[in-house]
């Protein structure tokens, strides 16, 4: 096993486990099979370009949380990524809330 997979693999699989997804529901978010996935995440295999940037996207994170292990976007999830756990009824109130706030600035 590559070192670098195995790094990358663990990012991906904690930044998954942050955002309460399952391997299967990612997987399909990034258009890839659950056994890829698993066999990323387990840094038994490597990832293309097209592929990292296809689980970025999913994952709703920059590249670099996974290729340099940058820790404040690991960590703190994008907004993109917040709204997509919840409900589109509840993401629209959210915005309502959020277009209140930037007046007020």
């Amino acid at each position: 096993m590559n070192y670098e997979n195995q790094v990358h693999g663990k990012r991906i699989r904690e930044i998954r486990e942050q955002q309460k997804l399952s391997r299967e529901a990612l997987a399909e978010k990034a258009d890839i099979s659950t056994q890829f996935l698993a066999d990323i995440e387990g840094g038994k295999k490597g990832m293309s370009v097209v592929t990292l940037k296809k689980i970025c996207n999913a994952l709703h994170i920059s590249a670099d949380s996974i290729v340099f292990g940058n820790e404040s976007t690991a960590k703190n999830l994008t907004l993109d990524a917040m709204l997509a756990s919840i409900s589109e009824e509840k993401q629209e109130e959210i915005s309502k809330i959020m277009q209140m706030i930037i007046k007020l600035t």
